[in-house]
């Protein structure tokens, strides 16, 4: 048996939030472009048939708005969406430990985080994901295709592979 998971860091994001949110960090905004790089992962997700049956995410605003526009653009249900607040800012092994909740009804899994949590899981998982011609694993937007040979309660413990990386214009 094995599963796909999604990793998709959030959006290119607003260096401050708005004056009116208190919240910091945790209220930043997608900028334009980062709502257009998302749409592009939904498109691209759509357009290689790779529809997460289930999506957990951040519930920090930029990778909320990450994970609302990676549906518009690929036509996915936004009932999907779980927001999470312990992915903030996440270490590895708190990622691993949602993963690792996951159903066996779910075939593939789009997580949407931050780095470097995320850039660290996917290197875990399968070493080196390429990178871009900028040297980057993982830029705003960027969805690493991660196959695992096994369940997700063997995460950590299954074979994996990086199928492929999609990073938007």
């Amino acid at each position: 048996m094995s599963v796909e998971l999604l990793l998709l860091r959030h959006g290119h994001a607003v260096v401050t939030p708005p004056s009116w949110d208190d919240r910091g960090d945790y209220g930043r905004q997608l900028s334009e472009q980062g709502e257009q790089q998302s749409r592009q992962v939904g498109e691209w997700i759509r357009s290689h048939d790779l529809q997460p049956d289930s999506i957990i995410c951040s519930s920090a605003v930029r990778s909320m708005a990450t994970a609302i526009e990676v549906c518009v653009g690929g036509d996915l249900d936004q009932a999907l969406i779980n927001f999470e607040d312990s992915i903030y800012e996440a270490e590895v092994l708190s990622l691993v430990d949602f993963i690792r909740l996951t159903t066996n009804k779910v075939k593939r899994l789009m997580l949407v985080g931050h780095n470097p949590g995320l850039e660290k899981l996917a290197s875990q998982l399968v070493g080196n994901v390429p990178k871009s011609i900028a040297g980057e694993v993982m830029s705003p937007a960027t969805l690493v295709h991660i196959v695992l040979d096994g369940g997700w309660p063997q995460t950590l413990d299954s074979k994996a592979s990086c199928e492929q990386v999609f990073r938007p214009d």
